[in-house]
């Protein structure tokens, strides 16, 4: 659902050329965020030479009178990889498709929330669908993990806080409360109750009630076995009576 503004000097690109900057923005877009193709909605301005200022080589960084800004005004969940990834595509299909130089590639990115759009008929549809799929907004999400063992494997912390609780957590093709009853019901029918509590936590601030928690443990126990199931209730217990 992202927002896209493009200002540039008057004169600079012709309609084809415009169109193609729109077909090349949403196709970096889809290919990095994930956007559906139908989610498009941009503005294009042309501005005289009186108002429209830069920086000719802030940041070491050649700039000319083909300067291309674009603002992206889309929800926040992006991982610094997508953005990184995104920046470097559309540079190289910009130059490709329109021959404009990567260096007036000027990106801005705009994070904001569900509650922060409305699309029409002054209903904050975002925010309706994701309450109906029952889910929550999905916000950051910061794994437990200790100092000692952040120094000791900060690959293996990197990876879970941008790329599994960064990134895959926050596809927004599941709700928060879906990936954590998935995910219970993974760590259930794999006897992996060592990281059960944080999870069982995690999912109560993603909106499971406990009786949901315990009648999904009740359904794995004729699938995944009577022994692992028990186990987890144990664990759910524990976690209930703390939080009681």
């Amino acid at each position: 659902m992202p927002f896209i503004r493009v200002s540039y000097m008057e004169g600079q690109y012709d309609t084809c050329q415009l169109e193609q900057i729109s077909k090349t923005i949403m196709y970096a877009l889809i290919k990095h965020f994930n956007v559906p193709e139908d989610d498009c909605f941009q503005v294009f301005h042309a501005h005289r030479a009186g108002e429209f200022f830069y920086s000719k080589n802030y940041l070491n960084v050649e700039r000319s009178e083909g300067l291309l800004y674009i603002q992206i005004t889309l929800k926040s969940g992006r991982t610094e990889q997508q953005k990184t990834g995104f920046y470097a595509m559309l540079a190289k299909e910009l130059s490709n498709t329109v021959n404009i130089r990567k260096e007036d590639v000027f990106v801005v990115l705009v994070d904001n929330e569900f509650d922060d759009w409305s699309f029409g008929n002054g209903i904050a549809q975002m925010l309706d669908r994701q309450k109906k799929r029952g889910g929550m907004a999905h916000r950051a999400i910061k794994p437990h993990a200790s100092e000692s063992l952040r120094k000791l494997a900060p690959a293996f912390i990197d990876y879970s806080e941008n790329v599994l609780f960064g990134d895959l957590w926050r596809r927004e093709q599941l709700s928060l409360r879906d990936r954590s009853l998935v995910t219970i019901s993974a760590l259930v029918a794999g006897g992996l109750t060592e990281q059960l509590s944080y999870h069982l936590r995690l999912s109560v601030e993603n909106g499971l009630q406990q009786e949901e928690i315990v009648e999904t443990i009740t359904h794995l126990a004729y699938y995944a076995g009577w022994p692992r199931a028990a186990s987890a209730l144990q664990v759910v217990e524990t976690v209930f009576e703390n939080k009681a």
